[in-house]
């Protein structure tokens, strides 16, 4: 558990201008134990989760988790207007495979980072001609 605790930190660092981590406790509120997000908004998110054995839970300061559920999560608008938190992928994977749960959440955060990127380089304004290029070598929306 320290090695994933220690890993997620890991990759909040190497993606800290697009990426953090939370502690939540999924029981009274919050999505996992561990989760990622992006500091610009809620949306979206990787939630991790300690699953246990039968008749231990994340109070006991003894426990071990038997594995990790994982979750990728994104706010999706309803025909209502609300803006419920939809699952895009999610599994399970042994305590001891948590290298493998580290490289899902790395990847998580590597493609929030790089859309933030790409977003960030953005303009509305359009070129007026094929081929013409901002002295700035920004993109726009249409390039």
């Amino acid at each position: 558990m320290m090695a994933l605790d220690a890993g997620l930190h890991r990759i909040e660092d190497a993606f800290s201008e697009h990426v953090l981590l939370a502690y939540e406790d999924p029981v009274t509120f919050g999505a996992g134990h561990f989760v990622l997000y992006p500091p610009e908004g809620s949306s979206p998110r990787f939630v991790i989760e300690e699953q246990y054995p039968p008749g231990v839970d994340w109070s006991d300061d003894d426990r071990v988790p038997t594995s990790w559920a994982w979750t990728a999560e994104a706010r999706q608008r309803q025909p209502d207007g609300t803006h419920p938190w939809v699952s895009l992928a999610e599994g399970e994977i042994a305590s001891a495979d948590y290298a493998e749960l580290l490289d899902l959440a790395e990847g998580w955060a590597k493609t929030v980072h790089d859309l933030a990127v790409r977003e960030e380089a953005l303009t509305p304004e359009p070129l007026t001609s094929p081929g013409e290029m901002r002295a700035d070598q920004q993109r726009t929306f249409l390039t």
